[in-house]
């Protein structure tokens, strides 16, 4: 049994005592893989997310694009030896309590935004960071081409909505990177919601898994880290005993985003996010926590834990199939507290054919102390499920199970006896996860086997025809019994449906309730595709309920009828932003900027509008970097760019924002592979005295492209290949360009490669001098020389470059910010780094001072001061006012920006100075939107308060 005291800290944040030992080295772990055999094992899983890439002119099946981007993550955040180190976040708060000065003090979650309406010129804050939206995003565009879905936020996550069982007008959300939040007028004309875990102490953004203690309503559990798609990783358990006013982190050396346990070839991905929590309404202590490793057990209210292995998994080496390293990923949790003991249901569903031999349902009764004992104290419930269902084997084996994830739900029926439902989708070769069907059990006769209900793999459409969405059951899937009514059910796939299940349990009928891509639906364009969270309000029979999906929270109060759809996103800001680029003079005015988000395309935004506005791009799905003329750029004019994952790129061809967007404006063919999300932008500070049209791009290769009219631009590759030598997974993530130079540009790689050149462009008038005149013109230069910076990774850490940015005077200076744990690379530690270009040697200078160990991505230079530089990582911003000290001193500085990632910093283009100096710091988070604040002037530090 592991022990997990606990020390409250300044402001109600609690570290656990283990915690603190794990400032200590680590100690290995026996059986524990060694770094050859996990980087084998990364490598063949970046290999597979590669195979996945579809054809630049093509597109992915969406499931294997979430998958490929989840395992993408994983694979930057741990590169080079596919570790995450034990509590990093804790580890980093404490960090911070120690060694970084807050500037300022925190005084509460309130953000500032702009007016009221949101129409009026809104300068960034001066003192703090200003939130650019008072609504999140508006899905319709005039000319928008892709799915339109009204007002959305950032997707909710897997078990992410709860309603107070004894007020129903407050409810809980969940996101899988926005945070946990509250409102407490549910029913409302209009509902707004609250964030209750801003303060930057909490350490992580990604709540889930949220459970109502069933004797004290003002008791809550939320689990962390994202469970279906493994984006976001877990740091513990948030618990409050006063409906979300304080909070108490628990269990964050338990549940942490590393299992050292997991045996050699196993799947240890993320392997502690929280699916499912269970509190037993018999004994509150009592509590269940399903992850996506393993079933564990608190009878001390979340003080201590003890992991519960069953079945054949590698807990119990002596049963069949040791070597198959079949995980239990527990996928749901169901309890039965009718009887004198709670019957516990528990679903192993591991979704892919990789690790699923042990997928099942297995059963047993709550335990006074300790675990259940395997396999004595079990039932297994495997008949009726596929064949091979829990036989230890996996599916990529001679006569492996093809059972993926499964969701349990059940209820009481007339008769009195519990029926008990199990939704299960399939694990095979593609990873989409088709539906398999819908199974039921009726177990108070003693029945242990399933019955597969006849019509429960036909999904239909609004005209009752098959034909809709499924096929990634892996990461969207829910089912659920209305409680008054046991053969009324609510199923969750890519869309939402009721079911009606005839008198002898034996068969069901479907309707669809959402046909998110049935433009023929009346439906149609009322809800968001990928359903993920639902959750009945109580008292109303049944009728009333809400649904969770990638687009945010939504309300139904009439069995789901079509015509009473409601978003409830107008206050929820949550969108998870990769990059974006700001306007053109933006502290006075026209406001213009624009990004791309997970799930939700792009979008932009300008001061007369109330809220973000899609682009008219012609593809929905993920939106990544864009990029816009700034000097003539509005909704209706200027060349813009947008992003769909791998290097598709498309432009409106002097149309706006509004488009029409038509796709092939990048290079006809890449010479390399393109990351998910291939970094480009636009030079917005050399131009002509009219247009910007410098273009840079980065696959395996770097490609420019120079003046360009009425046509697409014409991209030109100037570099040979910049990624490790003999490497079939790396690939350029990062870009930038010198604001005092044209012609000189950085690039880094995923696995630590960084390159300059001084010479990407050629032409007698593409000077400093000539910049943002009339003859100002620039060639792609073919024959560019690109100088590694640190060939052997002697001082630069051999991880993923994340961010570049040039010192605004001096365009053979720059900075690079590195992602990933100085755990990875022990001798070569840090995450902001300096180079300098001599002539003929670099000086590389680590220049990360007394930052925490977590990822840094965004990086800026104040173009004010040169000393001046920003960092955005995964634990909020910080800044120091001399990176020319030897060991420089970061304020963090979260004054009205809620600790979350920070993904990507930019500068505006500013009106004067030379080069042009911007007056306006933007930071894109994922997870909480688009923040601004004025840059300091004069060598100030941000203004305390």
């Amino acid at each position: 049994m592991k022990k997990s005291g606990v020390f409250k800290l300044f402001g109600g944040a609690v570290l656990t005592a283990t915690s603190l030992l794990l400032l200590l080295p680590p100690v290995s772990v026996a059986g524990e893989p060694g770094e050859k055999e996990t980087a084998a094992r990364d490598k063949e899983m970046k290999e597979a997310y590669l195979k996945a890439v579809p054809h630049p002119g093509g597109m992915a099946q969406e499931s294997d694009l979430i998958k490929m981007h989840s395992l993408r993550n994983w694979y930057l955040m741990t590169y080079p030896t596919g570790k995450m180190p034990s509590s990093p976040w804790d580890k980093a708060l404490l960090h911070n309590r120690i060694h970084v000065q807050d500037a300022p003090v925190w005084e509460g979650p309130g953000l500032r935004r702009p007016g009221q309406d949101g129409k009026a010129v809104i300068a960034p804050g001066t003192n703090s960071w200003v939130l650019y939206g008072p609504k999140p995003l508006d899905s319709v565009g005039t000319t928008n081409n892709a799915y339109q879905y009204g007002i959305v936020s950032g997707r909710v996550n897997t078990g992410g909505l709860a309603v107070d069982p004894v007020n129903p007008a407050v409810a809980y959300a969940g996101f899988a990177a926005g945070g946990f939040w509250k409102t407490t007028n549910l029913g409302s004309a209009t509902v707004t919601w609250t964030p209750l875990w801003d303060d930057k102490d909490f350490v992580v953004q990604s709540a889930g898994a949220i459970e109502i203690d069933p004797t004290n309503n003002n008791t809550l559990y939320v689990g962390t880290g994202d469970w279906a798609a493994n984006d976001q990783f877990s740091a513990g358990i948030m618990k409050t005993t006063d409906a979300g006013s304080t909070w108490t982190h628990l269990a964050s050396d338990v549940f942490t985003p590393y299992s050292p346990t997991v045996p050699a070839g196993g799947n240890r991905w993320g392997s502690q996010n929280i699916r499912a929590i269970e509190v037993d309404p018999k004994n509150a202590n009592r509590i269940l926590v399903g992850t996506r490793f393993d079933l564990y057990i608190s009878h001390d209210a979340g003080a201590s834990w003890q992991i519960c292995g069953f079945g054949n998994n590698y807990t119990n080496p002596s049963v069949s199939n040791p070597t198959q390293n079949a995980v239990n990923r527990i996928s749901s949790i169901y309890l039965d507290s009718r009887g004198a003991s709670t019957v516990v249901y528990v679903a192993v569903g591991f979704q892919s054919y990789t690790g699923n031999g042990n997928n099942g349902v297995y059963r047993f009764t709550m335990p006074t102390s300790g675990c259940p004992v395997w396999p004595s104290g079990f039932t297994t419930l495997f008949g009726g499920f596929p064949t091979g269902t829990g036989n230890g084997t996996n599916g990529n084996t001679a006569g492996g199970s093809t059972t993926g994830r499964i969701e349990l739900a059940g209820g009481i029926g007339g008769d009195g006896q519990l029926t008990l439902y199990a939704q299960v989708g399939t694990a095979n070769t593609t990873s989409a996860g088709t539906v398999n069907g819908t199974y039921v059990l009726r177990p108070d006769g003693g029945a242990t086997t399933w019955t597969k209900l006849t019509g429960s793999t036909s999904l239909p459409t609004c005209a009752g025809s098959t034909g809709g969405s499924s096929g990634q059951d892996w990461y969207d899937l829910f089912i659920a019994v209305n409680p008054s009514n046991d053969k009324d059910l609510y199923i969750g796939h890519v869309d939402a449906y009721r079911a009606t299940v005839n008198s002898t349990y034996a068969s069901m009928t479907q309707s669809n309730l959402t046909n998110v891509y049935t433009t023929s639906c009346a439906s149609y364009g009322k809800v968001h595709p990928d359903q993920h969270a639902f959750t009945f309000v109580p008292g109303t029979s049944g009728t009333t309920f809400l649904l969770g999906n990638d687009g945010g929270v939504y309300y139904n109060n009439a069995s789901g009828a079509t015509a009473s759809w409601k978003q409830l996103n107008d206050t929820i800001n949550t969108n998870q932003f990769y990059s974006g680029q700001i306007g053109r003079n933006f502290a006075v005015g026209p406001q213009w900027w624009a990004g791309g988000m997970q799930d939700n395309g792009n979008a932009s935004w300008d001061s007369s509008k109330t809220n973000l506005q899609a682009t008219g791009r012609s593809v929905g799905g993920d939106g990544f970097f864009m990029a816009f003329d700034p000097l003539v750029g509005t909704e209706t004019a200027g060349w813009w760019f947008s992003e769909y994952t791998y290097g598709s790129m498309y432009c409106s061809k002097n149309s706006g924002a509004d488009g029409p967007f038509s796709s092939g404006c990048g290079p006809n063919a890449y010479a390399g592979t393109p990351d998910w999300s291939m970094p480009f932008l636009m030079d917005t500070l050399h131009c002509t005295n009219s247009v910007c049209r410098n273009m840079i791009l980065g696959e395996d290769y770097v490609w420019n492209a120079g003046a360009f009219g009425t046509q697409k631009p014409t991209w030109r590759r100037i570099s040979g290949s910049l990624i490790r030598s003999g490497s079939t997974t790396d690939s350029i993530i990062a870009l930038n360009l010198a604001p005092s130079e044209p012609k000189a540009a950085a690039a880094g790689t995923a696995e630590g490669k960084l390159w300059w050149s001084a010479n990407t462009y050629t032409g007698t008038n593409c000077t400093q001098a000539a910049a943002n005149t009339s003859t100002f013109a620039c060639t792609p230069n073919t024959s560019a020389t690109w100088r590694d910076v640190d060939s052997t990774n002697a001082v630069l850490p051999n991880r993923a470059i994340l961010g570049v940015a040039f010192d605004p005077t001096d365009h053979t200076r720059f900075y690079s910010a590195v992602g990933g744990f100085d755990d990875n690379t022990p001798t070569t530690p840090g995450h902001i780094f300096e180079h300098k270009w001599n002539g003929s040697t670099w000086t590389n200078v680590n220049k990360t001072g007394n930052l925490p160990d977590v990822p840094a991505a965004g990086i800026a230079v104040n173009p004010l001061n040169r000393k001046q530089v920003f960092l955005g990582t995964y634990f909020g911003f910080y800044y120091t006012d001399d990176i020319d000290a030897a060991s420089p001193v970061w304020v963090r500085y979260q004054w009205g920006l809620p600790n979350t990632v920070i993904q990507y910093l930019t500068v505006d283009r500013g009106a004067t100075g030379t080069p042009l100096q911007g007056t306006t710091l933007m930071a894109f988070t994922y997870g909480r939107g688009v923040y601004a604040i004025k840059l300091p002037t004069g060598g100030a530090s941000f203004p305390a308060h």
